[in-house]
């Protein structure tokens, strides 16, 4: 193991050391640069930083939403730290890395019963953004809660752009069941807002020709 890893590994340990690594007053910044989360950590917050405001946990606040539970927000970043910090993958890219989607796009795992089904949450924000903390992210936490294997997805703006990649998230995960621990069987599709609208483009079919 390189001295990187090591140091990377202890950092990790340090941090989950008690049952809350992070609280309401925990720097927005600290969690997107956390080593736990290296090479996806700015993904949990909206990737174009003018859709979001305040510098804690507990002051976030996103475009167009009213009501985010600071409480709620710390428990799902303290839910992300504790499983990948167990070695656990918690985010999965949908395309390859040398493909340029792959920057802004993935799926963070929300972990059920192994062998359980599976649903993928969208989160609105008009096309523009998405809104996975308020608006993705606590459903996957619930449904995993639940037993459920739950997948909240990142998506690129735009209509069509948000449908084709959910459409690729899908066949990931049809493609990875076996690894993922999913039962392919049957699913949900989750959204609020535009994600609703992703999730009943999909239903009807207008992307069946996307991943062509």
């Amino acid at each position: 193991m390189c001295i990187k890893s090591v140091i990377t590994a202890v950092l990790i340990l340090c941090c989950v050391g008690t049952a809350s690594a992070f609280d309401a007053d925990t720097k927005i910044s600290g969690v997107i640069n956390h080593p736990a989360f290296s090479g996806y950590g700015r993904l949990i917050f909206p990737v174009d930083d003018a859709y979001y405001h305040g510098e804690t946990l507990g002051t976030l606040g996103l475009t167009w939403y009213t009501g985010i539970n600071p409480a709620r927000t710390v428990e799902i970043v303290n839910y992300m730290l504790e499983h990948a910090a167990n070695g656990e993958k918690i985010f999965f890219p949908i395309y390859p890395a040398d493909d340029l989607r792959s920057r802004d796009t993935g799926l963070f795992f929300f972990r059920g019963r192994r062998g359980a089904k599976f649903a993928v949450c969208n989160a609105g924000g008009g096309f523009v953004y998405v809104g996975a903390m308020h608006d993705s992210f606590p459903h996957a936490l619930e449904l995993s809660k639940m037993g459920y294997n739950a997948f909240a997805l990142i998506y690129r703006p735009g209509a069509r752009t948000a449908c084709e990649d959910l459409a690729h998230a899908i066949a990931f995960i049809h493609d990875n069941a076996e690894t993922l621990g999913v039962d392919v069987r049957g699913y949900s599709l989750w959204g609020g807002s535009a994600g609703a609208r992703m999730s009943a483009n999909l239903a009807r079919g207008i992307t069946r020709n996307l991943l062509l």
